[in-house]
C-alpha cells in the first residue's frame, strides 16, 4: 500500500513539475480588464479574467463599455478599447533573433506600449489594420479605426510600404 501511496504522490508531483510549461506557452497575460472581454479560436470562445493567458492565433473581443490589457512575454502591454476585434497572430519572443510580432486591428482600437522585443529590433513589431501596415518606431502608439475601416487617429506609428 505505502508503494501505491509513493508512486501515486510522484505522478501528482511530476504533473505539478510540467504545469509551468503549459503556462510558458502563453503569448500575453490579461493583467486588467473591465465588461465583456473573450477571446476566440477557430469555434471555441471563453471568458477571459484577470490573470488569463492568451496565445498566438487567438481573438481578443471586447464589448460595449469594455476594455483589455494584456502584457505580453517582452514587457509589452496592449489596451483594446471597447468594441475592438484584436488578432494575435503571430507573437514570438526568445531575447535573441527571430523575434516577430504581428497584431491585426480588425476593428476597434488598442493603445501599445512596447517591450523589449520593439526596443531591440523595432522592425519585427508590426500591427496590421484593414487599410496599412503599420511599423513601430517607438515606444509608445494608439491606432483607432473608423466605422469604415479606415484609420481615424495613429499616434506613434509609421507607415509601411
Amino acid at each position: 500500500m505505502n508503494s501505491l501511496r509513493i508512486k501515486l504522490i510522484t505522478g501528482v508531483l511530476a504533473l505539478a513539475a510540467i504545469a509551468p510549461v503549459t503556462a510558458d506557452d502563453e503569448t500575453a497575460l490579461l493583467v486588467a480588464s473591465r465588461g465583456d472581454v473573450f477571446a476566440e479560436r477557430s469555434t471555441e470562445r471563453r471568458e477571459l479574467q484577470r490573470g488569463d493567458g492568451v496565445s498566438e492565433e487567438e481573438r481578443i473581443i471586447t464589448g460595449p463599455k469594455s476594455f483589455a490589457v494584456l502584457q505580453f512575454v517582452d514587457g509589452a502591454k496592449v489596451t483594446v478599447t471597447p468594441n475592438s476585434v484584436l488578432d494575435i497572430k503571430e507573437y514570438v519572443y526568445n531575447g535573441q533573433d527571430e523575434n516577430a510580432a504581428t497584431l491585426s486591428l480588425v476593428e476597434g482600437g488598442l493603445r501599445v506600449l512596447t517591450g523589449a522585443m520593439a526596443k531591440a529590433e523595432p522592425d519585427s513589431f508590426k500591427v496590421e489594420t484593414p487599410v496599412a501596415l503599420m511599423g513601430v518606431r517607438g515606444t509608445e502608439f494608439s491606432v483607432l479605426l473608423c466605422d469604415d475601416g479606415s484609420i481615424c487617429q495613429e499616434d506613434g506609428a509609421t507607415f509601411v510600404e
